[in-house]
């Protein structure tokens, strides 16, 4: 489908930066899990030439794709639940080092790990989550507040104290939009915290077309100058960020080898669960990911 509008600027005048690599294999539907495999699977990389900004070209039936959240179901996500909680922690401890506990929204909070988290210490926290399956497990099984839906139909005239997105921006068609919608959300005072990956990390840079978070669910691509620009265009100013570490199951980070073949993760996972190593928690920050926090202007 034909790109028609930047995402950041709404110029019209693109370059292709990185070729389409759907044609060496295409991802499922479980392409918008978030243990998705699909890495370095991606339709043709844009970039504008107005104001920089990177994106991808909108998949087939990209009219549908808060569809496609919606009936995401990733059950493979509930056996990471060690490993997010202890990235959640650390992310929570970063926080409350510049913002006192008191109300919490997640944006994006999947099955409501970083929710339990955080009501563990204290917050008041809610979510919003489009999978319906997702948001089914949030409520019903931890008992969260979660409305079950798209940033963009959330009518609540609530504020919070912080609001987060993990691993969310790059998802988003049209993250001018939702930041703005979540700027009426952030009190005066608050704090908006998202992760999102950076092509000026190091990683990126090197790595470059073969950077394996060019994906077909992310669907656009920040550095420094876009992200910049975003906060500018929203009413957010960057107060500081990190290089976010991650906690893994090695199990898990093995089943990431799939990209290459399925004799490398058959190999390196048997090798691992002759070791009885499959659950070994490694920490990584070779990503390209990091955590930005941003006040209201």
């Amino acid at each position: 489908m034909p790109v028609e509008r930047c995402p950041l600027c709404g110029g019209t005048d693109f370059a292709l930066l990185y070729p389409s690599t759907l044609a060496k294999k295409r991802e499922p539907a479980s392409q918008y899990n978030c243990t998705s495999h699909g890495l370095g699977i991606h339709p043709d990389i844009f970039r504008c030439v107005d104001c920089s900004m990177v994106f991808n070209e909108a998949a087939p039936g990209a009219n549908d794709v808060a569809g496609e959240y919606e009936q995401v179901e990733d059950p493979e996500y509930l056996a990471q639940r060690e490993s997010r909680r202890l990235t959640f922690h650390r992310e929570l401890d970063e926080i409350e080092k510049v913002h006192a506990k008191g109300t919490l929204l997640d944006v994006g909070c999947y099955t409501g790990f970083f929710l339990e988290c955080a009501r563990e210490r204290g917050w008041q926290a809610s979510g919003i989550e489009p999978s319906r399956w997702a948001a089914r497990y949030a409520s019903d099984e931890l008992g969260f507040d979660v409305y079950n839906g798209p940033v963009e139909r959330y009518s609540s005239d609530q504020s919070f104290d912080v609001v987060t997105l993990w691993d969310v921006l790059e998802h988003l068609p049209n993250p001018v939009e939702v930041l703005t919608i979540l700027r009426r959300h952030v009190r005066d005072d608050g704090l908006l915290v998202f992760a999102t990956h950076n092509l000026d990390h190091k990683v990126a840079r090197v790595l470059g077309r073969h950077f394996p978070l060019f994906m077909e669910m992310h669907t656009v691509h920040f550095n420094n100058d876009t992200l910049g620009k975003l906060l500018d265009k929203t009413g957010f100013h960057l107060e500081k960020k990190h290089n976010q570490m991650r906690a893994v199951r090695l199990g898990y980070l093995l089943s990431r080898l799939r990209r290459f073949g399925a004799a490398p993760e058959r190999i390196a996972t048997a090798a691992v669960n002759a070791l009885s190593l499959q659950d070994q928690i490694l920490w990584t920050g070779l990503v390209g990911v990091e955590t930005y926090f941003v006040r209201p202007v």
